[in-house]
């Protein structure tokens, strides 16, 4: 038997991964919320940021090693 597939709305923040660009040179952050890399990278690339040599990519995932929601 197939296993269901999983369908995920983006509404759901215990899903979603937090994206947060930090730029080294100015040391500055653009944060996200996305499904994946390829979702935090297109919105990324909407933003326009100039010298993308200088931006560096860490993401939060949902489930975190923490004492947080449960």
């Amino acid at each position: 038997m197939p296993k269901k597939k999983e369908v995920y709305r983006g509404d759901d923040d215990e899903r979603n991964s937090v994206y947060m660009f930090h730029n080294e040179r100015y040391d500055m952050q653009f944060f996200t919320h996305a499904d994946g890399w390829s979702q935090a990278m297109m919105k990324f690339d909407l933003a326009n940021f100039p010298n993308r040599d200088d931006w560096k990519i860490y993401v939060a995932c949902g489930n975190q090693p923490t004492e947080g929601k449960r």
